[in-house]
């Protein structure tokens, strides 16, 4: 802006340029601003760092990113966060931008490598961990975790046509791994299922029935109890009132299995899904034998009435 001054003295007029763009009290309101928005980005990820109780490794820095990203540079650990993505996670219940938050914080905790600044599958799903540990912490349930990382899978998938993820099953049960260690560790107690020795597994693994005829034929779409997901699978199953599991295709409603009640100490109930079974827990968690020959959570029922 110019203001132009005119002085009479000696008959002569003098024009004065002043720049007040910006004056000194705009620019301390704007820096105080800015001084604030760092503050409260920094009090939100020590809000989700606190809820672990791992010491920080990384700084935090505001940038030109979409949302927030974890990175190496110079052999130091970076945050860099998008101010007003940031400003979005004041409430406490936006778990979605929690769970993004949360995971980009997990791979700065967990020491991952980030190579040429992309988290490995293995990096991805420990972040995954993270993010559900985080989350049960701080109030979600797990059905609303569950929801925040569809949400950011179905993200990935829009912004690049295929995502780079691992399948969200595999995410989801790494995910839910790591609420219900929170859970657990907030309860007084629990029965020690991991303790469940090796000939009660062998059973459970053993324990599929034939008995259902309609297995293989199509349905029409069928009420639903229960959601279930495999990490091993990229299938999506559903079990309906009657206890008959489902997976969908091509709008098909296809019955695949059955939950059957449990007579194996340690297990609520037994999920059959073609000739395998799964011991489920009071938790929902699922659990089978794997390929070391140890006995291990491979996914989790979510009851959805």
């Amino acid at each position: 802006m110019t203001l132009v001054y005119s002085c009479s003295g000696n008959n002569q007029k003098e024009s004065v340029q002043v720049n007040d763009d910006l004056s000194d009290l705009e620019a301390d309101f704007q820096n105080n601003t800015l001084l604030k928005n760092d503050i409260s980005a920094y009090k939100t990820v020590v809000n989700v760092i606190r809820e672990t109780g791992l010491a920080q490794n990384f700084v935090i820095l505001p940038g030109n990113v979409e949302q927030v990203t974890a990175f190496i540079k110079n052999n130091e650990r970076i945050l860099e966060y998008n101010p007003e993505f940031m400003q979005t996670l004041s409430g406490d219940t936006n778990w979605y931008g929690i769970s993004v938050l949360a995971r980009q914080i997990g791979h700065h905790l967990s020491n991952h490598e980030l190579k040429n600044g992309e988290a490995t599958f293995t990096e991805e799903l420990e972040a995954d961990k993270y993010a559900g540990f985080v989350l049960q912490k701080m109030g979600a349930s797990l059905g609303e975790a569950i929801s925040a990382l569809e949400n950011t899978d179905k993200e990935n998938k829009d912004s690049l046509g295929i995502s780079n993820k691992p399948p969200l099953n595999a995410r989801l049960a790494s995910l839910s791994a790591g609420w219900k260690n929170a859970e657990l560790l907030a309860e007084e107690s629990y029965p020690a299922l991991e303790e469940l020795d090796s000939k009660t597994a062998k059973v459970v693994q053993e324990d599929v029935s034939n008995e259902n005829p309609e297995v293989g034929k199509p349905q029409e779409k069928p009420q639903y109890s229960y959601q279930i997901f495999l990490a091993v699978d990229t299938t999506f199953y559903f079990i309906n009132d009657n206890d008959v599991v489902f997976y969908e295709t091509n709008g098909k409603f296809i019955n695949v299995g059955k939950k059957k009640d449990s007579n194996k100490p340690g297990f609520d109930w037994i999920f059959i899904k073609g000739d395998d079974s799964y011991g489920v827990d009071k938790k929902g968690r699922l659990w089978a034998f794997s390929l070391d020959g140890n006995f291990h959570v491979v996914g989790q029922a979510i009851k959805l009435n």
